[in-house]
């Protein structure tokens, strides 16, 4: 039995139960009212998500913020490391500046349609 069948169960049980310094008739529609409250709740199935959904939400979350903060961000140098293994640090002009914070600011949109997909509204 879920929970909230048997919670419905424990009110219609205790509404035939008056507390002492309640009249009946406040005491009865109380618990009418808590059993239509709770009767209008989703059940529990509806909201469910797997282990591995919440997991991928929770990293396109932290994904989202990390790319919004990048598309923000001013972005001088980019540290690269070329196929052959050497590393160099690229000065970035303005116009391959601003393509680069349009990748991230379309990154952050992709993640959030993911998210979206998985039931997660992201602001």
């Amino acid at each position: 039995m879920d929970i909230k069948q048997r919670t419905i169960e424990m009110i219609e049980f205790f509404k035939y139960t008056t507390p002492k310094d309640i009249s009946e008739e406040k005491w009865r529609e109380a618990c009418d009212k808590a059993i239509k409250s709770i009767d209008q709740l989703k059940e529990s199935d509806e909201t469910k998500m797997s282990l591995k959904d919440l997991e991928r939400a929770n990293i396109l979350v932290q994904d989202v913020k990390i790319l919004k903060t990048l598309s923000k961000s001013k972005i001088e140098y980019l540290r690269v490391t070329y196929p052959d293994g050497r590393d160099d640090c690229i000065h970035m002009k303005d116009e391959l500046k601003k393509k680069i914070q349009k990748v991230f600011e379309d990154c952050a949109e992709e993640s959030k349609a993911e998210l979206k997909e998985l039931g997660v509204e992201y602001e």
